[in-house]
C-alpha cells in the first residue's frame, strides 16, 4: 500500500463515522431545543410527560424543573437507553 492513501474500506468507515457523528449532533440539538421549550413554565407542555402525556408530579418538578417525563416513563426510557 502506498503511503498517504487509505484503502476503500478504511475510507468508507471514516465516512460512515463522520455521517453518524453529524446525525448525532443534529439529534442532540433537537433534544436540547425541545427540552428548553418544554422546561419553561410558560410553555403549555410544561408539566406534561412527553411520552404518555400525563402529568409530571409536583415533587418531581420541584426537584427537577427541566423534567420532560413522568417517573414511570423516565424509568422505562432509561431501561431502553442504557448508555
Amino acid at each position: 500500500m502506498s503511503r498517504g492513501f487509505r484503502d476503500a474500506d478504511t475510507t468508507q468507515a471514516l465516512s460512515d463515522q463522520a455521517v453518524a457523528t453529524a446525525i448525532e449532533r443534529i439529534l442532540d440539538r433537537g433534544r436540547d431545543e425541545a427540552l428548553a421549550a418544554a422546561s419553561s413554565p410558560e410553555d403549555p407542555r410544561y408539566g406534561r410527560c412527553q411520552d404518555c402525556g400525563g402529568g409530571i408530579g409536583e415533587e418531581r418538578l420541584e426537584a427537577l424543573p427541566t423534567a420532560i417525563r413522568c417517573v414511570r416513563c423516565q424509568a422505562a426510557w432509561e431501561q431502553s437507553h442504557p448508555y
